[in-house]
Parts: C-alpha cells; structure tokens; sequence
C-alpha cells in the first residue's frame, strides 16, 4: 500500500485511541455524565463523542444509567457510566506465608477479597497462580498488579531480590504469568510503592502530588509519590527500614549498622516491650505503663529521626503511617510527632496515620493497572 495513507491510518488511529481514553477517563472520573457533557468538555464533535461511546458500550466498558433532567427545554440525558460488573482488575499483596487478593470492578469496587495461604512445601509461585486463578475464573481480567517486598526493575518487571521470594521464584515469576495468562497486562511492583499510591488515590489526597508513605509491619518500608507517580528509582527507592539512624548501631542482617527496621519494626518493637503481640502492648499504653510509654518513645524517636531524613531530601507535603503500627493509636504517632518536631528544621510537617481500611497494596495495585491501561 501507498505509505503515505498507512501514515495517515495510523495516526487516525492514534488520534481516537487517545479520544477513546480521554472519554472512558471522563466518564470514569465523573461516575456519570452525558454525551452533551462530554461534548462540552472535550470540544469534541457530537458525532465523534457518539461514535466513541457507542465503541465503549459496543466493548462493555460503559453502560447507560438512567436520566438526568436537564434544566433545558425539560429535555431528559441519558448518564453514562463504568461497566462495574464486567471487566476486572486483580490486586495481590504478597507475604511470606500468605497471599491477598482481590478482584476489583472497573469503578474500583471490591468484588470478592481471599486469603490464600502459602504452606511449606508450596512455592510462593504457586500460591499467586492459585490466588488468580480463584479470582479470575470465567472473567475478563484486563490487568494484574502483584506487590512484593523486594527490588523490581521497572524495565524489565523482574524480581530482583525479595525478602519473601526464593531467588529462583523471583526471576520466573513474570515469565510464567506472561506464558499462563498472554493476554493480560501483568505489572509487578514494590508493594510500597502500591501503598503510597493507594493513599493518593483513596485517602482524599488526589490534589498532594508529592507523598511518602511508611509502613511499619514486619518490616518498615517506605513509598515515594513525586509528581504523583511512584518513584522506583532504579529499583530500590524506599528502602526506608535500611536507612541507618545510629551508625554506632547493632548490625542489620543487610550488612549496615543501626538501620531502622533493627528498632521501629513491629517485631523489633515488640522485642523491645517485652510484649508478645501489639494488642497486649496497646493494653500497657493505654494504662499509662510506665517502661511501655518509655519504650514506645525510643520507638517513635528513631522513626522520627529517619523521616526527618526523609524530609531534608525530598520535603514531600505528607508522611503517611500505615501498617500493624496504627493499631497503637494517637499515643505513638504523637510521640512520633513530638520528636520530629524536636529534630527538624521544618516544624510544620504533616505527619498522620493512614486512613485505609481496605488492604492498600491490592487497591493500590489495581489503581496502578488501571492507570497503565487507561490513564490518559
């Protein structure tokens, strides 16, 4: 064929996926909105809006729902809106003996939520292609996000080290979900990542660009929002639990001395109360335990300490807490505040617990396929 019209073709092309996305994402961000709204706001032809919704009806992304009364003429508006019951995203948060998931609708509503557990002698691997398969079952699934603790190249989506994943695993993993599920979008992302995005997107905060976001559980890791996109860097940015605060310190199991995690993880935490769980260390505290509120206040001084570094780099406009650390309540996330303050050349951080009450990395996980497949 004369090139000059397969340019020409291709370029069409290009022009009406690109409308095609900026419609799906209006009618998408609006919940509902009708043809002459979309008109109005695109300064797209009637024409070319209908043809497009007709598409997006025809593909079962959108559906009509009912109608507005315009204030017009008494003329009535059919409302467009997200196809929530066909067309699926999947979310999974991988731990070292179990695995989260969800199916979520394309309104990002949670349609079914499991828990698999992974035993001894099953490969994580095998526990995440349970988890989709019990998720995924006679549905169209347009996109996977898989969260894990570990470095992922963001060109390639390959584990590069993970403190869950067996070293084997981690370099098949995207192969073999490449190779049992071709069409599907897979994305595999530091679970960190997933939850400052999550707090973004679902926590009110649309309108912050630039957030980290900490979550203290096992371990004590740290997701970076700039520009209101995850920051990977080459693959282990927010490594925040490998951030020294003593370098006179114990020694870390990753080689370094006095890193974070060695005093503010739960686990390091609990170490350091004499409490076996965080509920029973909740009880001390909330009974003014004297060698508990001590302890606690070490805790949140070396957290402290490590945003206050976190702040001198990238000054985001919110630190966020997340994680099995919530559960203490205000009584730590003030000491944690009274010691930034302390500490810091700016006074006026805002430092507040994370309001979630879904699983953040599966949410978060989702918004992030979401975003790659239809961001516009």
């Amino acid at each position: 064929g004369d090139t000059m019209t397969e340019i020409n073709k291709s370029s069409q092309q290009l022009i009406k996926e690109s409308n095609m996305k900026l419609v799906f994402a209006l009618i998408h961000s609006h919940g509902a909105i009708s043809r002459a709204d979309i008109k109005k706001i695109t300064g797209l032809s009637a024409t070319t809006v209908s043809s497009l919704v007709e598409e997006l009806m025809r593909d079962r992304m959108v559906v009509e729902c009912g109608i507005k009364e315009t204030n017009t003429s008494g003329r009535k508006a059919v409302m467009l809106t997200v196809n929530s019951q066909d067309g699926f995203f999947l979310g999974l948060d991988v731990r070292k003996n179990c695995i989260y998931a969800a199916l979520c609708g394309l309104d990002f509503s949670v349609k079914q939520f499991v828990e698999v557990p992974v035993t001894k002698g099953e490969t994580l691997v095998l526990g995440i292609l349970r988890a989709i398969g019990r998720l995924a079952r006679d549905k169209r699934i347009f996109g996977i996000t898989i969260g894990i603790p570990g470095v992922i190249d963001p060109k390639t989506n390959t584990v590069i080290s993970s403190t869950v994943l067996a070293a084997e695993d981690a370099k098949d993993l995207y192969l073999i979900l490449r190779e049992t599920m071709p069409d599907v979008s897979i994305f595999i992302k530091n679970n960190s990542g997933l939850v400052a995005l999550c707090e973004r997107e679902f926590d009110g905060y649309q309108h912050i660009d630039n957030l980290v976001s900490v979550d203290i559980d096992d371990g004590v890791g740290a997701g970076i929002l700039i520009g209101g996109a995850i920051y990977d860097g080459s693959g282990l940015a927010g490594e925040f639990g490998h951030m020294s605060v003593d370098f006179n310190g114990r020694r870390c199991s990753c080689g370094n001395y006095g890193c974070l995690e060695l005093y503010a993880s739960i686990p390091a935490m609990l170490e350091q109360t004499g409490d076996d769980s965080v509920e029973s260390l909740k009880r001390r505290l909330d009974c003014n335990d004297s060698t508990a509120i001590s302890a606690i206040d070490k805790v949140a001084r070396a957290l402290a300490f490590g945003i206050n570094n976190i702040v001198n780099l990238l000054d985001p406009e919110l630190i966020v807490i997340g994680g099995a650390v919530k559960s203490l309540g205000d009584v730590f996330i003030d000491r944690v505040r009274a010691n930034f303050e302390e500490l810091s050349l700016i006074k006026d951080k805002t430092i507040v617990y994370s309001g979630i009450e879904v699983n953040p990395v599966v949410l978060g996980g989702v918004r992030y396929a979401f975003d790659m497949l239809f961001g516009v």
